[in-house]
């Protein structure tokens, strides 16, 4: 193709060379020889104007050549760029035919792929209306259930808020008899103190009296055997010494019966005093209520300090070491509250003098956020002197945003 291009503009080159050569001989030479034979200067003057024009137009056609030749080489370079064109546009047009072919077959792949995810949706929409219609029935079921727990609630209720007016009126007759007795404790123990001092100053009276008439009849006794010992001394100096083992025996008697009142004085002077201390002991008021101040994660050992005293009657709680020390002996109630650290667990100790008696947990199952409680209540029965304090036992930690973890004790 390139070639039969090159030929046509050289095909129209020299046509346009002939047809421009009118003036020339058929050799194409050009003359400039004046035909001087001419007789005629006129027609020499247009010969030679002829003659100019003619180089002239040779001139511009040698121009218009040289220019041809230039576009043809332009465009023999073009058509080489074309063809050179032509291939890349070959190769991409291949390269394109494969990446159709590649897309086809991925098309193909993804329409499979489809069609298959279409299938999971159904059998997921199948079993999303499957749920659905399941959490419907579960919905209706707790509301069922929540409707019955309702009424229930509200019977329980109820009965809690009859229970709770029974024992605020039991309480408060309670408290009232409690109040009552009380007041009458001191005057019926004075009373009594009274009574029982005045069957004493009875009892040794009657003693006193016994003593002076076993006196007097063994005086008489004595002065009525020296009188029959005078008028009867042979008949009784047979019987003499039997008389006198049972005049010993009585005066051995009389002495025991003499040891046995003053031992029966003793006894009733130490239960008089024993009652007075009793009474003035159970008039005094003991208790006590202290809590921690602040939390700590890391505790584990030791004795559990509660420094802030809400009440401390009696004045049996040491707030710098944690210790209540009873006053007086009694029936004392103790309890304490010891708070978990967020996801932790503690345990810990109520003991008497070192030894434990309850034990309280505040276990955490480490889930989320978490602080749990552990309470217990002891009664114990202790001497003047007496320590009880809290103590740890496992675990470590503790939580305290005001009252929370604390320690408590009073007298009954």
């Amino acid at each position: 193709m390139k070639q039969t291009l090159l030929f046509t503009f050289m095909f129209a080159f020299l046509i346009q060379i002939n047809g421009l050569s009118i003036f020339t001989d058929s050799s194409g030479n050009s003359s400039s020889l004046l035909d001087i034979s001419d007789p005629d200067s006129k027609n020499t003057d247009v010969f030679r104007q002829l003659l100019n024009q003619e180089t002239i137009i040779r001139m511009s056609l040698v121009k218009n050549v040289h220019a041809l030749m230039k576009d043809m080489l332009d465009l023999k370079k073009s058509m080489e760029t074309l063809e050179t064109s032509q291939q890349k546009t070959d190769i991409e047009m291949a390269t394109l035919k494969q990446e159709v072919d590649k897309l086809k077959r991925e098309n193909q792949k993804l329409e499979h792929e489809n069609r298959r995810y279409e299938e999971t949706f159904r059998v997921v929409s199948e079993n999303f209306t499957k749920v659905d219609e399941h959490i419907q029935q579960v919905v209706e079921q707790l509301e069922e259930k929540r409707e019955r727990f309702e009424t229930n609630t509200s019977v329980v209720l109820a009965d809690l808020k009859v229970e709770v007016r029974y024992l605020s009126v039991t309480l408060l007759d309670l408290n009232k008899h409690t109040l009552e007795i009380e007041k009458k404790f001191p005057e019926m123990m004075q009373e009594k103190y009274e009574q029982l001092s005045l069957r004493l100053n009875t009892s040794v009276e009657n003693l006193n009296n016994d003593i002076m008439t076993t006196n007097s009849t063994m005086l008489k006794s004595v002065s009525d055997l020296e009188n029959s010992q005078n008028s009867i001394q042979y008949s009784i100096s047979v019987n003499i010494s039997e008389t006198l083992e049972d005049m010993m025996a009585e005066v051995k008697q009389s002495k025991n019966d003499q040891l046995q009142l003053s031992s029966a004085v003793s006894s009733l002077e130490v239960f008089r005093m024993n009652l007075t201390n009793n009474i003035l002991g159970k008039s005094k008021k003991v208790g006590f209520s202290a809590s921690r101040t602040s939390s700590s994660s890391t505790w584990n050992s030791g004795t559990l300090v509660f420094p802030s005293v809400i009440t401390n009657e009696g004045n049996g709680y040491n707030p710098s070491n944690g210790i209540f020390t009873a006053p007086i002996s009694g029936t004392y109630v103790f309890f304490v509250n010891v708070q978990s650290y967020d996801k932790q667990t503690i345990y810990v100790n109520i003991v008497l003098n070192g030894s434990t008696k309850v034990r309280t947990m505040a276990w955490s199952n480490g889930k989320d956020y978490d602080y749990d409680s552990g309470p217990n209540l002891v009664v114990l029965s202790i001497q003047k002197g007496d320590a009880v304090w809290v103590k740890h036992h496992s675990g470590q930690g503790y939580y305290s945003t005001g009252p929370i973890t604390t320690f408590s004790g009073f007298l009954l």
